[in-house]
C-alpha cells in the first residue's frame, strides 16, 4: 500500500513539475490583426523575452530572399531600426552584420551584432541570427544587447503563398518599462511583418 501511494505522490509531482514549465514556456498571444499574429514568451529563469510573428503572403521565397541580402535596406523596413550593415561576408549566405535599434528617450539606444546564416531546405529557406555581442567594440552611448537569438523562415505554401515565420529571444538590456518592452516584443515585430509584406506582395 505505501509503495502504490509513493507511485501516485512521485506522478502527480511530476505531473505538477511538467505542468509548470509548460506554462514557463507557454506561447502567449498578444496580437493578431491583419493577418499577422504575434505571441510572446518569457524565459522566468533568465528573463529574457522571446517573441514569435507569423503570416502569409502572396509571393515567393525568392522574393522574399531578395529583400533580406539588402542588408543595408533593412533600415527599410524593419521596426525602429536606424542602422544596419555587413562587418563581413563570409560567403553568399553567412554574414556579420551590425544593427542599432531606436528607443524612446529618455533611454539609450541598442545595438547588436549578429551572424546571419542562410538555409536552404527544399523549397523552404531559414535564416539563423545569432547576436555575437563582442564582434565589435562596444560604442559610447549605446547598450549593446548581449544576447539574442532566433530566426526567419520562410514555407511555400499553395497558391503562390508564403507562410513567413519571425521569431526572436533576447535580453534587451538593464530594466526598462513595460511599455517600451512591449514595443520589442509586440509592437516592433507586428510593424516589421507588415513592412516586409508591402515589400513582396503586388
Amino acid at each position: 500500500m505505501k509503495l502504490v501511494l509513493k507511485i501516485i505522490l512521485l506522478t502527480l509531482l511530476n505531473f505538477n513539475t511538467a505542468s509548470i514549465f509548460a506554462q514557463d514556456d507557454e506561447w502567449k498571444l498578444k496580437k493578431d490583426d491583419d493577418g499577422i499574429i504575434v505571441y510572446s514568451r518569457k524565459d522566468k529563469i533568465s528573463g529574457n523575452i522571446e517573441f514569435k510573428a507569423t503570416s502569409i503572403y502572396k509571393t515567393s521565397v525568392g522574393a522574399l530572399l531578395k529583400v533580406f541580402y539588402d542588408i543595408e535596406g533593412y533600415t527599410r523596413w524593419m521596426a525602429d531600426v536606424k542602422v544596419s550593415k555587413v562587418l563581413k561576408k563570409v560567403d553568399s549566405t553567412e554574414h556579420y552584420l551590425y544593427m542599432e535599434t531606436e528607443v524612446p528617450w529618455p533611454l539609450k539606444n541598442r545595438d547588436i551584432t549578429f551572424y546571419q546564416n542562410i538555409i536552404r531546405t527544399g523549397r523552404s529557406v531559414k535564416i539563423t541570427l545569432e547576436g555575437k555581442p563582442n564582434y565589435i567594440a562596444h560604442k559610447e552611448g549605446i547598450i549593446r544587447i548581449e544576447y539574442a537569438k532566433g530566426y526567419w523562415e520562410f514555407i511555400p505554401l499553395p497558391n503562390n503563398k508564403v507562410k513567413v515565420i519571425y521569431q526572436l529571444g533576447a535580453d534587451p538590456g538593464l530594466n526598462i518599462p513595460d511599455w517600451i518592452l512591449n514595443l520589442f516584443i509586440v509592437d516592433g515585430p507586428f510593424e516589421t511583418l507588415r513592412n516586409l509584406k508591402g515589400l513582396v506582395e503586388p
